[in-house]
Formats: C-alpha cells, structure tokens, sequence
C-alpha cells in the first residue's frame, strides 16, 4: 500500500508490529518490500517453510494437525533476549520511542526529501498508537483508518495509484497480429548487445550473441555471467536455474562457420551495433542474406530515424526500432519505433517480445529523439543554461534532487556521458528549434574541448578521484564508519566554463520550475504532434525511462494536479522572463482556456 501512497489498511499497522516488533515492522510497513520464506520464519511473520511443489499438502497436513490438537498455535508476540528489552522500552520509554522514530523519519526525509506523505504519516500513526497504549485496540485502529483517508485524497496518491494502473496497462499488447519468436539474434555484445540477450535469456528466448570480434563477444558473454553468477551469490537463483539459463546463449563471431546457421534460425535479429548509417545498412543487407524472409530486422538505434535504417532494407516492412535504455537489465522502458513502412504485425511483434522480456514497451513515433530523449533535450538545455548561472552548479543535481527526480542534470550527464549528452542536445537542435535555444553552443563545445567526457573516462562535471578502497575486514568496517566523499565540481571543468559564466541568484525553486517546465512542455508538444499515442504512455515513459518524479504519476499527471490554466499561465511568465523556449504548447493553451485535464 505504502507504493500506493497509502498505509497498509485493515489493521496492517496494527498487527504487523505486535507480530514481528517495532523494528521489524518499521522498514516492511514504510517500503512495502517483500521478504523471502526463510526472512519471513526468522522474524516469526510466518510460523512454517516448505518447498513451493509441496505447499498445498503441507497446508492439508497442518490443517488436520490443528484440527486434532496434534499440533499447536505457537505464540506470537513474545520477544527474547536483546530484542525484548528493546521492544519494551519502546513502549514503556518516551526517550527509546522518541529516537527509534527520530531515525526512522530522518531516514525517510533522506531517502525521499519529504515528497511522500505515507511513510511519515505510518511512522505517526504507529507512534500515536504506542504512545496512547492503544497498539491493537480500537483506538489504534481509528487512528489508522482515519490516516488512510487523509493519505487517499492525496495528490501523491493519486499519482502513484495512475502509474500502477498505467503499468497494468501497458503490460498488455493493444496490437493485433503478433508472430511467434523463439530465437533472437544480437548484433553486437557491448553493453547494450549484452544486455538485451540477458533479458532475452532470461525470459526463455534461444538467443545467439553475435560480434564482430573474439575479444568484443568474450567481454558480452562475461557481462552476463557474471550477472548471473551474482544471482547465485545473493541466493536469488540456484547455479541449475542460471545454468538452465546459461545454455540458452550461444555466442558466434563473423568467422565462425557455423555463424550463418544460426542467423538462419532467428525469427528477430536486433542489432546494437555503432551509431552509423553506413554501417547499420552493411548489417542489414548481410543479414537479409542469411536469415528467413519472415525474420524482423530491430534496430537499438537511439539517434538514427528508422526510416533512414529501412533504407537499407529489401525488406523495409520488416524493419522496426527497439529503444532499450542503459542499464538494460534494470530498465523497465521499451520504446518501439515503427516508420512508416513498417508492417502492424512487425509493430505487435516487437511489442509481444518486449512484454515477454519484462520491459514496458510504449509505442512512439519516429522523430528525432523519439520520445524520453526528445524530453530530455529540453531538460539538458535548460541544465546547461542553469550551469553558467548558479554560483555552484552542483545546487542544480541538489535541487532536482529534493523535486523527485532520481539525480540531477550534471550527475546524469556524468552517469550517461556528458558526449553522449550533447550528441542529444545536437540531433535535436534542427528539429525543435528555439525550443532549444537557452544553451550557449560555444561554452559546450570549451566544455568538449577540455576534455569533460563523464565518470567512465574519470573526468565529468564531477571530481572523480581514484578509488582505494581496503579490501576485506578492514575494508567492510571502513564503509560502514567512514561516509562516502562528498560531490564537488571538477577543476577542469569549471575552468572550462569559467570565460561563459553569467552567476545571479537564482533559488532552488527557480531551478525546479525552470528545468522541470522544459521537460513537461516538451512531453506536451509530444502528445499534440502524435508521437506518443496517449498521455498515459507518456507518463510511464517519462517515469520509467528517466525518473520523471513518481509520487507526481508522470508530466501529464502533474499538470492535471496543477492545472492546465495555472501551469500554461506558469509557462507564459517563464517565457516573458526568459525567452520563446518556454512558449506553452499550443494543446497546452486549447486545453487551459476550459482548465481541461489530460486524464479523464
């Protein structure tokens, strides 16, 4: 209920703590993170395990030994040793209770900067309901309903409540005429090469790994066993699961003369391979020689338009785009690209295959940026106009930080590559004109020149100093006493930038609704031009492709909960202030003159 923005109703934050204690129940009540059979014994939340093909027989059996007194209720509630003294003086002692809670809510605030109202008002609730001596009784119970009712007509609510029901929905293909596919081939085993067989895998598809070179396929085999050796390790797999799974992948290179054998399988090739045209329709031309005229040819292409790749093609209506986003195995977001030429079943194809892998796969349009990239170019510009306005840049990555989103613009950059970030904000600057048009091109291009590449190359907008870490014992007890390095900006970086600086005051809130507007403005001239199909797609892209805040339940969920007039009026002042890139969406204006909303 908590990722509802709810509290767990019908007695949850009643019963748990009696059950398991206040410690326990604090993290499962605020997180609602599920607990494994043999966690859940050790904190008594269940009284019996057993092997999962045995469940209903053991349940027969414990039923008919209740039933003849051969086995007894076991107690529940009684606490030994450490965890009983510390149990009772939580109840019995303001002080204990007043600093379990303290630090239960400092850890909210920490992890969530206040933007979820559930977690804190369920540490008040249990609090209350221990302070009044009314923990399980009906006292305890009312002041639960009455902080589910208040938590319900919540805004967060409302938002997190339409990303649960907008995923559901989008685990659904909408598309009639999918074709069968059991054997996949990729091109390519980089990063992303690597990771869209391991999901493949893993969801039962036959994949062959396909690379250029021995050394490029050893590195994407090794990516994904040691993914997988990693389940091992954390237990949430057995080494026969991962073997099973393992056997799956075959990995073949161009000179292995039994490559051609296994293209001639596939019944979808998806190609992962470098961002040019010339190279992508070399590929495509060689694999419409080898593999079965039924076979669809996906590109990961997240650059390149996808007409201009079919191009290649004999087979054009075959062709489609399959957006995957970095890290693939953590990614939920699947963008399916089809151009114009592309066949309705190729389109309910590529989406039936992104369901079985566990993406969310939405359906755009094909335009420069597609449609999570095509927001974000916006949001990069703004952050790169922002940069040479604040005093430090790193309050930016603070401020939208505390907004909602998962890190800021100049982490991001880092994370991704601060090239491959302004490769985005190139490719999008014909399409969308001056709603590119806050960024000074020069001041990147001295930020290019000065070698600011991103974290991997060592050197990003963030100082990135060499790790060294102790290993072993002294190592463990080093990172549980010794808190991580604090950001600070790179030398290099802001020498770079030093000759563009243009500092102001400019609060964190001025950030938040600058930054924040680029985005949801762009979201908005999605929807008008027909890249997305629907606002919900748009809100569960713009969620699970790049962290747009939950707790809002996406752009187009957030303005209905602001206002389309408010947020259009909000949009036109930032544009008075700061120049046409902020001009709301014509939709935007339509919709603000009735106040109409873009969720019904």
């Amino acid at each position: 209920e908590v990722q509802l923005g709810l509290l767990p109703g019908a007695g949850g934050t009643q019963r748990l703590p009696k059950l398991v204690g206040i410690q326990a129940a604090l993290p499962m009540l605020m997180t609602g993170a599920a607990k494994k059979a043999k966690q859940a014994k050790s904190l008594k939340l269940v009284d019996m395990t057993c092997e999962v093909e045995q469940l209903e027989s053991c349940a027969l059996v414990c039923a008919q030994n209740i039933a003849s007194g051969a086995l007894k209720i076991p107690k529940r509630g009684e606490f030994k040793g450490t965890n009983g003294y510390v149990e009772k003086a939580i109840h019995e002692y303001s002080f204990a209770r007043d600093y379990v809670f303290k630090q239960a809510k400092q850890q909210v605030m920490k992890s969530t900067s206040g933007n979820y109202p559930a977690p804190l008002q369920i540490i008040n609730v249990l609090k209350k309901s221990i302070e009044t001596k009314s923990l399980g009784k009906p006292k305890g119970y009312d002041l639960e309903a009455d902080a589910f009712a208040d938590l319900a007509l919540t805004p967060e609510s409302a938002g997190l409540k339409s990303l649960f029901f907008g995923s559901t929905a989008l685990k659904k293909n909408p598309f009639k005429g999918a074709k069968p596919v059991k054997n996949i081939a990729v091109l390519g085993a980089g990063l992303m090469g690597a990771g869209i067989a391991e999901v493949s895998i893993n969801k039962g598809f036959n994949v062959a790994m396909l690379d250029k070179f021995q050394d490029g396929l050893n590195r994407g085999l090794a990516q994904i066993k040691g993914n997988l050796d990693k389940k091992v390790k954390k237990k949430r797999a057995t080494a026969w699961d991962t073997n099973i799974v393992a056997s799956r992948l075959t990995g073949i290179t161009n000179d292995m003369s039994h490559t051609p054998i296994h293209l001639g399988r596939s019944d979808l090739v998806i190609e992962a391979v470098f961002e040019d045209l010339g190279i992508k329709h070399q590929i495509i031309k060689e694999m419409e020689t080898m593999v079965p005229k039924h076979c669809i040819i996906a590109t990961n292409t997240s650059s390149l338009a996808v007409k201009d790749i079919a191009k290649g093609s004999s087979r054009p209506e075959n062709v489609v785009g399959m957006h995957y986003f970095s890290p693939v195995d953590k990614m939920q977001l699947l963008e399916i690209i089809p151009h114009e030429g592309t066949s309705p079943e190729v389109v309910a194809t590529a989406v039936q295959v992104g369901l079985k892998q566990g993406k969310m796969p939405v359906v755009v349009k094909d335009v420069a940026g597609f449609y999570v990239n095509r927001c974000l170019g916006p949001y990069i510009d703004e952050s790169m106009t922002l940069a040479f306005e604040v005093e430090n840049y790193l309050q930016m990555d603070k401020a939208i930080v505390e907004f909602g989103f998962p890190m800021g613009p100049m982490v991001l950059a880092d994370e991704v590559g601060v090239d491959v970030s302004f490769h985005v904000h190139e490719n999008l600057r014909p399409d969308l004109g001056e709603r590119m048009g806050g960024a000074n091109i020069a001041a990147m291009e001295a930020i290019k020149a000065a070698g600011i590449k991103g974290k991997r190359f060592g050197s990003g907008f963030i100082s990135y100093p060499p790790e060294k870490k102790p290993s072993g014992l002294v190592g463990s007890l080093t990172s549980m006493v010794v808190p991580p390095p604090k950001k600070v900006p790179n030398p290099a970086a802001l020498a770079a930038m030093k000759p563009f600086m243009k500092t102001g005051k400019v609060s964190d809130e001025d950030i938040q609704k600058r930054i924040c507007a680029r985005f949801v403005n762009e979201a908005i001239f999605c929807l008008q031009d027909g890249i997305i199909r629907n606002a919900v797609d748009g809100d569960m892209a713009a969620v699970f492709g790049v962290g747009f805040p939950p707790f809002t339940g996406g752009p187009f969920r957030y303005v209905d909960s602001v206002g389309s007039a408010k947020y259009c009026d909000h949009l036109q002042q930032l544009a008075d202030t700061h120049g046409p890139r902020f001009k709301p969406a014509p939709l935007l204006v339509d919709m603000a003159k009735t106040n109409a909303k873009f969720h019904k």
